[in-house]
């Protein structure tokens, strides 16, 4: 009887409207009620500019964020783009930055429930706020199933009230009020939009639910730019009217201001119609925090950057409970800590990080390729909108002053150092920024393409043959390469007549050593005279012009592989797009034994099939040894061991073994074992903010090393040494020109 194959698919059962009310329902709240007058006191009239700044903003992210959505339809929302653009280092930051702005939303809200709750009955303030806060908390942890369905309702009728506000008080606007348009100032009115973007805060995890979206490539990009267009056109009608009716100062002092001209222009009914409007508007703010609480850290820990306790499912009410418990305790903390200015910006602001990190995912996604990502909707603007979503959201970031800008700082310092301490080595993507950028996103393969075609730069007799025996043993065609280096005051073409007319007895040599090189495996050779103003230059270009799969150099033991300026293999380990292998050492006529340290990671799997190649064509046997803390998790060494296990198997043409070393010291462990083995293969690490070009440890090893030693490496451009790499030389060709214009002088 045949397997019955089994699919699991997660329905789609959202369509324009549900996904545009989830969409405005994140936005439309506490801030159209509370923020007017404070906007106001901040810029006058101008306040109707900074929420339309505000607004274009949003707007422009919007249509990043709807390109993110149908490439990515995954549930995470902002963090899921960020993370999965930039890596799990960035991820930890937005997912952790991107809960606390959530819950600086949601005690602003608690505050500004309490505020116009004194229009019905007076009562103490925060007494209100935190008592609203606790019942939230306790309607959600038992889990209030329809508590969804309460938010689209809540949203309609808000709708409803605010444009039945914009009608009756646009009757009553008196023009003369909008003028001085900027009577506090442009640099306020920038100022203010800052003060105010907590209100667009929730447009970027709209798009959590883009999985659970029908017809995603139509939908995703209707609802979402319509809900940014909507609530612009809504928070600027609403201060267009406030400032029209009572002038740029009228309302500035109220954190009410709406009910306040509703009382004037209704009376009683009207103020206590729009406060109830405000109290829903507020209560729906709150409760979405909390009820949104658990979206990030379930993401986060899907990816393994967040403990599952804080995602555990309660038992009985089927909620996450620990996420709903934690973040509803903040809210009511923060209550006490900050006003209601303070708590605006403080969320404001991680949310223009957010935006300005969306249109960049946008940006870096359009000119590099990560598999999977096939956007259905491409913005036709790109990349005008993404600059000025980028640009304006920067313009705000400076200007909200010292406490909002040490949050952001304080929140990406918290969110590295928790992925270093928690998620490192585990979280998900594997990847980060620096592979996206240079298109090495993908898996390590467990077996990397065999070595075709090998590059030899020749430039000392005494490492010639060892070089060439070691290409030999790993490739199909060997092309030697030897580089005639040029001063710089004479041309190239003039060097070439002048070596054939009088060629150097050690130019003709490396030549006459290759063609005598007995080669038994590689079935062709090359042998190229190169002339060029730079050795490195010439190695980079001919690597690239012969399509060479890896490119075999002599280890410059003198410089210990430090900053050395102009030094070729650091140039070449700076820009080569080719595998390089470096020799330490003379390989003996008949290597018996191989040893390979192997950690998992990329140029150890690449060192690892040479190492098989090597023994397959000298007939060695091969030990691969993993090196682990004795201090290691039990679980963890067994699981080390297995997978050496299950890589020893399948190589089985060729004898070999493996072991597990418990050490402290990495270094001393491979130096004590290579002592009895003709050649040792290390794998340099693949991380890229080392001291120097090539990791310290593979240095060490290949300094104190009394038997040969092969370095992989795959080159790393962008990255922290080779950034430095790049000023110091830069520094010093600067130093030299000016020097020699001195002697000329």
């Amino acid at each position: 009887m045949a397997p019955i194959e089994t699919t699991e698919r997660l329905g789609r059962s959202l369509g324009f409207f549900s996904t545009f009310a989830i969409g405005t329902g994140t936005m439309i709240g506490a801030g159209i009620f509370l923020l007017p007058g404070i906007a106001m006191a901040n810029a006058g009239s101008g306040a109707i500019i900074s929420f339309l700044l505000g607004g274009l903003i949003s707007i422009a992210t919007a249509i990043s964020m709807t390109e993110l959505a149908t490439g990515m339809p995954s549930a995470g929302g902002s963090y899921y783009y960020i993370s999965r653009t930039m890596g799990a280092a960035f991820g930890a930051v937005i997912g952790l930055g991107s809960w606390l702005a959530l819950v600086f939303k949601g005690t602003f809200a608690l505050i500004g429930l309490a505020e116009y709750s004194q229009v019905f009955y007076p009562l103490p303030i925060y007494l209100v706020a935190a008592v609203t806060g606790v019942l939230l908390l306790i309607i959600n942890y038992r889990g209030a199933k329809s508590s969804g369905s309460l938010q689209n309702i809540i949203v309609v009728i808000l709708l409803v009230i605010l444009v039945i506000f914009i009608g009756k008080v646009s009757f009553m606007v008196k023009p003369d009020n909008f003028f001085p348009v900027a009577s506090h100032g442009i640099t306020s009115i920038i100022t203010t939009t800052g003060i105010i973007f907590i209100s667009y805060l929730g447009l970027a995890e709209a798009s959590a639910v883009a999985e659970e979206v029908k017809n995603p490539s139509k939908n995703l990009p209707r609802a979402f730019i319509a809900s940014a267009v909507i609530v612009t056109l809504f928070y600027v009608g609403i201060m267009a009217v406030v400032v029209g009716f009572s002038g740029s100062e009228g309302t500035a002092s109220t954190v009410t201001p709406l009910a306040d001209i509703a009382g004037l222009i209704a009376g009683d009914s009207g103020k206590l119609f729009i406060a109830f409007a405000a109290l829903l508007a507020t209560l729906s703010t709150a409760n979405g925090a909390i009820l949104s609480s658990s979206r990030f850290p379930f993401a986060m820990s899907r990816d393994a950057l967040m403990p599952e306790w804080f995602v555990m499912i309660h038992k009985k009410y089927e909620t996450p409970y620990n996420a709903i418990l934690v973040t509803g305790s903040v809210m009511v903390a923060l209550l006490f800590l900050f006003d209601i200015e303070q708590l605006a910006r403080l969320g404001g602001a991680f949310n223009i990080l957010i935006f300005i990190l969306l249109n960049a995912a946008v940006i870096i996604l359009r000119k590099r390729t990560l598999p999977g990502y096939e956007p259905t909707f491409r913005d036709p603007f790109f990349p005008f909108t993404q600059i000025f979503g980028v640009v304006g959201s920067l313009l705000l970031l400076p200007l909200l002053g010292g406490l909002p800008l040490l949050f952001s700082v304080l929140m990406i310092f918290a969110g590295a150092a928790w992925y270093m301490f928690y998620g490192k080595e585990k979280a998900m993507p594997a990847y980060n920024l620096f592979d996206l950028l240079e298109n090495n996103v993908e898996r390590v393969s467990p077996e990397p393409k065999p070595v075709g075609r090998v590059l030899v730069p020749v430039s000392n007799p005494g490492h010639e043959r060892d070089l060439l025996k070691l290409a030999d043993l790993l490739g199909n065609e060997i092309i030697c390469l030897h580089v005639i280096e040029v001063p710089g005051q004479t041309s190239l073409q003039i060097a070439q007549e002048a070596y054939h007319e009088k060629q150097i007895e050690m130019d003709c040599r490396f030549q006459e050593d290759f063609e005598q090189y007995p080669a038994k495996f590689g079935n062709k050779r090359e042998y190229i005279v190169a002339f060029d103003h730079r050795i490195s230059n010439s190695i980079i270009e001919q690597a690239e012009i012969e399509n060479a799969d890896i490119i075999i150099m002599g280890w410059p033991g003198s410089k210990r592989f430090q900053y050395s300026f102009g030094d070729v293999t650091n140039d070449v380990l700076l820009s080569s797009k080719s595998q390089i292998a470096l020799l330490k050492g003379h390989l003996p006529d008949n290597i018996k034994r191989i040893l390979v340290a192997y950690n998992g990671r990329e140029n150890s799997v690449y060192g690892l099939s040479l190492a098989k190649k090597i023994a397959t064509n000298t007939g060695a046997s091969m030990k691969i040894i993993s090196i682990v803390s004795p201090d290691e998790d039990q679980d963890r060494k067994a699981k080390i061991a297995e997978e050496l296990s299950e890589l020893v198997k399948k190589i089985p043409s060729i004898p070999v073994s493996f072991k597990l070393l418990e050490r402290y010291s990495v270094e001393d462990a491979i130096l004590e074992v290579s002592n009895g083995y003709d050649l040792t293969i290390i794998g340099d690490s693949s991380e890229r903010f080392k001291i120097s070009l090539l990791g310290t440890l593979s240095q060490r090893i290949a300094r104190h090393s009394r038997k040969p030693v092969m370095i992989v490496k795959k080159s790393k451009p962008i990255s922290k040494e080779s950034l430095n790499y790049l000023l110091k030389k830069s520094a010093k060709k600067v130093y030299e020109r000016i020097r020699k214009e001195k002697d000329r002088a």
